[in-house]
């Protein structure tokens, strides 16, 4: 059942996602609502929000709300200590580099649970952003496949593509070798179980980061990651938003896959985006789903 909520409205936008209206996210928001809020955020997994037009101060005080504020992995390097946001601008000097599906920075031992993302600039046509449900996907799998998946462990590591482009743009003799160093592969589960709702999600990402499934034969490994992204990649687990400056994007990077698409390049699009530290993704085999949760 559906849950109904006292201090916004829900405007449900497809398989997943929906606009909320009656908040300003530019004051604090209060105890109770901001339970609700996190309610609808494991629930409809990314929240749309138009005309808050929050400036960086705003947007981080919100984002504080939901946990502690990311520091981006490679910032350290640069000398910077304290978490913030990332101004991320496409022009026609610097091409937009997100137009695949992923979810941040797997190679961490502890990712982003959590992505807030405030448009500034939109250019006059494209530059929309897409989101993929991984947890619809993981549930349309038949039984047979969702237990084949569940329990399997994938290699995550840091693109090789990201830290050659980190040690150019900063001109730092041997940074990648000292970013790989720094954050050596790990592995994560294929299946994550989300500690809120405890709906289990395909914890998958570009293949740059995620190498193969641990002990499997690379030809299953292969075919089961393949099997994989192509699934996800259904329009029926998709949402899409065209941009308009001042809306604000909330996502549970858990349950979701997104991509910024490009094809707005050479226009000017100007984005800020911060993102929360959580838990470490685990899949927990006798956890139940909670049916509050369902967004139905």
């Amino acid at each position: 059942m559906t849950r109904a909520y006292e201090f916004f409205e829900v405007e449900r936008i497809g398989t997943f996602g929906a606009v909320i209206a009656g908040l300003d996210l530019r004051e604090s928001v209060g105890a109770i609502p901001l339970e609700e809020l996190k309610h609808a955020l494991a629930s409809y997994e990314v929240l749309f929000f138009r005309d808050q037009h929050l400036d960086a101060e705003q947007q981080l005080t919100l984002a504080r709300q939901f946990g502690e504020i990311s520091l981006y992995p490679i910032e350290k390097f640069f000398g910077s200590v304290e978490p913030g946001h990332q101004v991320v601008v496409d022009d026609a000097e610097n091409y937009p580099g997100v137009d695949m599906w992923h979810t941040d920075v797997t190679w961490l031992e502890r990712p982003p649970v959590i992505a807030l993302l405030t448009c500034l600039e939109v250019p006059a046509y494209g530059g929309d952003t897409m989101w993929a449900s991984t947890r619809a996907a993981y549930e349309e799998l038949s039984p047979r496949m969702r237990g084949l998946v569940d329990g399997l462990e994938t290699l995550h590591s840091c693109h090789q593509s990201f830290v050659e482009i980190a040690e150019r743009k900063s001109g730092i003799e041997g940074l990648g070798d000292r970013i790989k160093a720094a954050y050596p592969a790990l592995t994560h589960p294929l299946v994550r179980t989300h500690p809120e709702s405890g709906r289990r999600s395909l914890f998958v990402t570009d293949r740059g980061v995620m190498h193969h499934i641990v002990d499997l034969p690379t030809s299953e490994s292969e075919a089961i990651l393949d099997f994989l992204a192509a699934h996800v990649d259904q329009p029926r687990f998709q949402v899409r938003w065209k941009w308009e400056p001042g809306q604000l994007v909330i996502w549970d990077e858990r349950a979701t896959l997104h991509r910024g698409v490009s094809d707005h390049y050479p226009q000017r699009r100007v984005i800020r985006r911060c993102t929360v530290d959580g838990e470490k993704p685990f899949f927990d085999p006798e956890r139940r789903p909670d049916p509050s949760y369902v967004a139905a």
